[in-house]
């Protein structure tokens, strides 16, 4: 009998010992930050320009351009009266949703 309650024990301790090192260690993920550089809008591309001109951007106002180097677009924040949007624009002068 106590060879039975010998084996059972190690068997236990061994289930408990393989649990206790089964232990998952938390997953790193990096994520490459945008490289934004701030502009002028003189510094803004042509194809822009013209957008922010026509009648769907009209009375709207950059207060601050970037240049989004990573994905290669343009990030800017316009201003009407008291609201303020922010606006993404690829270097067509496509918006971007």
């Amino acid at each position: 009998m106590k060879k039975v309650v010998a084996i059972f024990s190690l068997v236990l301790l061994a289930g408990v010992m393989q649990t206790a090192f089964a232990v998952n260690s938390p997953t790193v993920v990096m994520e490459l930050q945008d490289e934004l550089v701030k502009i002028t809008t003189d510094e803004l591309p042509d194809a822009v320009k013209q957008t922010l001109a026509s009648a769907d951007y009209q009375g709207w106002a950059v207060e601050e351009a970037y240049h989004n180097k990573t994905k290669d677009h343009y990030e800017l924040k316009v201003k009407k009266e008291a609201e303020t949007k922010n606006l993404k624009f690829s270097k067509d002068g496509k918006e971007i949703k």
